[in-house]
């Protein structure tokens, strides 16, 4: 048994009926030789089950401590039942996959059980299967999600999860009484940190102000500086879903003549999809558009892990005010620069460590609070779209006698944030996903096409040198 930290949890406390907060992901499963894949739902438990060991978390139970006086246990579920998790559906007529995603992005998980489903599609075009796993946000970030996906999606060998007891073996389900005590000793035990925490933050906010002073490049301010617009109609439950890839090598060009990095032309490719899209139909704001970017605050050389969340994030501008794709890119890239500096000069796990100390019955009634304050506000709010990129793999996976043609992932938009723009490289392409609110996003296919248009833009305006 474990609790979960205070960056863990406030996803859960972040769950409203209208906010789903699951990381979800499709792959499309091929017969190698481009025929009829044909997995059953008794070969997908098969495989599911040979990899639960280095799947730790999906046998974690999430028990609530009464009150909300600390955070959640996890405890290794004693009534496991792997079937429950284990989904199996056939598209309807004029259902897309993309339908079913969305649909499936937007149902709550059962936290009466480890938060986790894994569905088996059949009736895709061409034979083809696909899977959709989706997990509760609490459980991982995108450096953990990598470590699932691989072992998800692919049969292939892995190493096993360290600090992780082989072979498994249940724990009981703790007692309200003995929940209270360990919540109670273990915020006795913290109030230790609080001296050094808080000197922390002195010196890390005194150095950003300071930066700050003498930057010659405006940050966006963390909360209160987007402008308020379609983008941020994201207080009903339905969800829609696009999808784009980029050509990988193409992207690293494009990257290596600007003299950016890579995410900054990510940025600015959904930045000049943003800007065509609202342009196209007359809601394009005139302040620029900004966007929410996590970064991973975990040392390179740590341990595989496949559990827990280690980012924090930075508010950066797209530059939608721009017309030119090249100058609007130089823009992104400075701004981008500049904000990671600043946090980076905070330090990212700053602001998780306070959450540790934030228990849930306050959590809870804050993040209601501010769905509530968005919803009713008519002015500026805190960022339009969150963007997030995550290292793939070299090489698509194989699984169970099929290739994984396709694996696109997803997380939750959330907090009145519409649109939550998630990408990861897979063998030679990016792969972009975008989920949600049905509202915010009414026509995913235009937006898909944006996303291709300005990609194209962005290669003519920063030609390969002669």
């Amino acid at each position: 048994m474990h609790r979960l930290s205070g960056e863990d949890a406030g996803f859960l406390s972040m769950e409203q009926p209208e906010q789903a907060m699951n990381t979800i992901a499709i792959g499309t499963l091929r017969a190698p030789d481009g025929g009829a894949a044909a997995l059953t739902i008794e070969d997908v438990r098969t495989h599911i089950a040979d990899r639960l060991d280095q799947l730790p978390s999906f046998r974690w139970r999430i028990v609530p401590v009464p009150f909300g006086l600390h955070h959640p246990v996890c405890v290794r579920d004693p009534r496991f039942e792997l079937d429950f998790h284990l989904r199996e559906a056939t598209l309807a007529p004029g259902q897309t996959t993309d339908d079913l995603f969305a649909l499936l992005a937007e149902k709550h998980l059962d936290r009466r059980h480890p938060l986790w489903q894994l569905t088996l599609v059949h009736g895709l075009p061409g034979g083809e299967q696909a899977l959709i796993l989706k997990y509760h946000h609490c459980l991982a970030d995108g450096v953990a999600a990598f470590t699932t996906f691989s072992r998800v999606f692919s049969d292939a060998p892995t190493d096993p999860i360290p600090g992780e007891p082989i072979p498994w073996a249940p724990e009981p389900i703790p007692g309200r009484v003995a929940l209270v005590v360990l919540a109670l000793l273990d915020h006795l035990r913290s109030l230790l940190r609080i001296p050094g925490l808080a000197a922390r933050t002195k010196r890390g906010l005194d150095a950003v102000k300071a930066r700050r002073a003498q930057a010659t490049v405006a940050v966006p301010e963390f909360s209160g500086a987007a402008p308020n617009g379609a983008l941020n109609d994201a207080f009903t439950a339905p969800r829609e879903y696009a999808r784009a890839e980029l050509p990988l090598a193409e992207v690293k060009r494009v990257k290596d003549d600007a003299g950016v990095t890579l995410n900054d032309v990510v940025l600015a490719t959904v930045a000049g999809a943003l800007r065509g899209y609202l342009h196209e139909r007359d809601e394009l704001p005139d302040l620029p558009l900004l966007a929410s970017v996590p970064v991973s605050y975990e040392a390179a050389d740590a341990p595989v892990r496949q559990a827990g969340n280690r980012f924090w994030s930075f508010t950066t501008s797209l530059a939608t005010d721009v017309v030119d794709p090249a100058e609007r890119l130089a823009t992104i890239s400075s701004v981008a620069a500049e904000a990671k500096a600043q946090l980076t000069m905070l330090g990212p796990e700053l602001l998780p460590a306070w959450l540790d100390f934030v228990p849930p019955f306050v959590s809870e009634p804050g993040a209601k609070a501010l769905i509530k304050r968005l919803q009713d506000s008519d002015g500026l709010v805190d960022a339009n779209v969150l963007i997030s990129n995550i290292r793939g793999p070299a090489e698509p996976f194989t699984l169970l006698g099929c290739d994984v043609v396709d694996l696109y992932i997803d997380g939750p938009p959330s907090n009145g944030v519409g649109l939550n723009v998630m990408l990861w490289s897979y063998g030679d392409r990016l792969l972009l996903g975008i989920l949600a609110f049905a509202d915010a996003l009414q026509d995913p296919a235009a937006l898909t096409r944006h996303i291709e248009q300005a990609f194209a833009d962005l290669q003519a305006t920063v030609p390969a040198p002669a």
